[in-house]
């Protein structure tokens, strides 16, 4: 008998002996709702950074401390009032009417200096009417080489013996007559009346020429 046969036999019911290990089992498939089957949340790909600073708002300027203090708009230039003062009406002249006159008006004249050919002047008018009427208006009837500033003298109710002014600025031109025709028109209780007027353009020469020769008088007493 070989001597190795009960060595292999031993050997064998020793190994019978042994416990078997368990198999290792599979563990089951994840459920559908299994947080471990979740598809993983991807990272943002836009964080929030911090913000850029150049990129914020810049803050309204400061002033320098010795700037000056912020002017406020200036209103706006009122007209200068006429340097030309109001004469009395004692001292104006008398306009001349013509031949034919409905409207019961007085027109007198001054004119501030002497007219000059180029020379503008300042011409003051007063119309008194004798009556009471309405809508009273005193024009200047425009002539070749004669300039004159817009407008008329114009009231809606006209009391007697009340005064009625305006002053304009004549400048006579080259081939000008030697006078101004005025149109008065006035509503009377018998109807619309007008007449025409004639202001001589010499008128400031010899206002002038009697106002020297007064001065000249007095100088001599």
């Amino acid at each position: 008998m070989n001597p190795r046969i009960p060595v292999i036999l031993l050997a064998l019911a020793l190994a019978a002996c042994e416990p078997r290990q368990a198999e290792e089992v599979p563990a089951p498939p994840p459920s559908p709702d299994s947080p471990a089957n979740a598809p993983a949340a991807s990272p943002d790909t836009t964080p929030n950074a911090p913000a850029d600073p150049t990129s914020a708002p810049a803050a309204p300027a400061q002033p320098a401390p010795d700037a000056p203090a912020p002017r406020e708009p200036s209103a706006a230039p009122k007209p200068a009032a006429s340097t030309a003062a109001a004469p009395a009406v004692s001292s104006m002249a008398m306009a001349q009417p013509g031949a034919k006159m409905s409207v019961a008006v007085d027109l007198r004249y001054q004119f501030d200096g002497v007219v000059t050919e180029g020379q503008p002047v300042t011409l003051h008018l007063a119309a008194i009417s004798r009556v009471d009427g309405s809508n009273l208006n005193v024009e200047v009837k425009p002539a070749p080489g004669l300039e004159t500033s817009r407008g008329t003298l114009s009231a809606q109710k006209v009391d007697a013996a009340s005064v009625y002014r305006r002053q304009l600025s004549v400048t006579r031109r080259a081939g000008a007559p030697d006078n101004l025709r005025v149109l008065v028109t006035m509503d009377m209780p018998e109807g619309t009346a007008f007449g025409y007027y004639t202001i001589p353009f010499d008128a400031g020469q010899q206002r002038d020429g009697i106002t020297a020769q007064k001065s000249d008088s007095v100088k001599q007493r």
